[in-house]
């Protein structure tokens, strides 16, 4: 089964995607990643959602403020919006009755968890965490991001280069790849990343995707948390969140499936 739901927020009303039935206290809340990787990693993470119903595990998918279905433009957000957003749906599925949270995040999605890990476990009932291929820095990420404004003006011949970052900081708002970037949004995107103190608050399962091996900067971050807090995955498959096209994934998506089940049946 598949339904969606607007939520009522400050902001405007959240569009959220149900796989499955809410029939038990325990829910998977799915936050995605944002721009272009939303839209190209939609299907894979629809198939992993209906794939963790057939384990009677209900998943519900966000479009943040300004995003996919959610009211509002990209332009009237930032990342301050976004974790309200994310507070908004969790007590939206308390009063559901839902007693227990897992939270998988996508790339960027997966950076907020990082990011605000005390905040969001103060705030929800979160058993397990859930990370695919996270984003480690929001500077970075934005900073990706713009490189394709760049490619963009160049490739039009448009003149000298341009600072885009500054540019926006300024106080210039700027489309790139049809998304209107603004200071807020920017500023905001850059003071993600993961504190250097960081320590899982819950289980952790940490999936390095398109990739052979674990990667260092992984191997150094996990190497000081508690034992058996976190596990990490590698897992070779195609960076869906990067190609235009339709993959199944099955073993990522079995592998998914038999992390959660495990841990609730420990």
């Amino acid at each position: 089964m598949i339904s969606g739901h607007f939520i009522p927020s400050e902001h405007g009303k959240l569009f959220i995607t149900q796989f499955g039935q809410l029939d038990s206290d325990t829910t998977i809340l799915c936050l995605p990643s944002i721009t272009e990787e939303l839209n190209l990693s939609r299907a894979v993470v629809a198939k992993q959602a209906q794939h963790f119903t057939t384990q009677n595990i209900p998943c519900f998918v966000l479009d943040y403020f300004g995003t996919g279905d959610s009211e509002g433009e990209f332009e009237q957000a930032n990342c301050d919006t976004w974790l309200n957003n994310i507070l908004t749906v969790a007590e939206w599925l308390k009063q559901k009755g839902v007693r227990k949270i897992i939270l998988w995040g996508v790339r960027f999605g997966a950076l907020f968890i990082l990011s605000h890990q005390k905040k969001l476990h103060d705030e929800l009932p979160i058993i397990q965490q859930i990370l695919w291929k996270p984003v480690t820095n929001g500077k970075l990420f934005s900073g990706q991001f713009l490189r394709i404004k760049q490619a963009s003006s160049m490739m039009s011949g448009s003149g000298e280069k341009v600072n885009w970052r500054n540019h926006i900081l300024a106080g210039n708002n700027t489309e790139v790849a049809g998304y209107l970037m603004t200071k807020p949004m920017l500023e905001s995107m850059e003071l993600l990343q993961i504190p250097a103190d960081f320590q899982p608050l819950s289980k952790l399962h940490w999936f390095e995707l398109a990739a052979k091996e674990i990667t260092p900067l992984t191997k150094r971050l996990s190497s000081n948390w508690p034992e058996n807090s976190a596990q990490l995955h590698c897992v070779e498959c195609a960076p869906f969140w990067q190609v235009p096209e339709i993959f199944s994934l099955p073993e990522l998506i079995q592998l998914n499936g038999d992390v959660i089940k495990k841990e609730l049946n420990a």
